[in-house]
């Protein structure tokens, strides 16, 4: 080998080390943002379930009621009924 080919050798491995650095920069960016933006996500979701906790709440206690007319129904017990219609 001659000092051309060491040099030319030498040029194109400083030029590769700058494309691995510009594309391990990449990744950590694109890391970041993919962290970032699943964490807004579930933040997103948290934040729904927490304003919606009053509805679901609601709506809980009216499935309920509903599966205990539903056992009212199925005893015909016309007493009960009516006790449960008066609630």
């Amino acid at each position: 080998m001659d000092e051309n080919e060491i040099k030319e050798i030498s040029k194109k491995q400083e030029e590769t080390l700058i494309l691995v650095q510009k594309l391990w920069q990449a990744e950590k960016w694109r890391r970041f943002l993919m962290i970032f933006k699943y964490s807004i996500f579930v933040l997103i979701v948290l934040g729904g379930f927490y304003f919606a906790q009053p509805y679901l709440g609601g709506l809980f206690s009216v499935m309920q009621n509903a599966l205990r007319f539903g056992q009212i129904i199925q005893k015909q017990n016309p007493q009960e009924l009516q006790k449960f219609l008066e609630q």
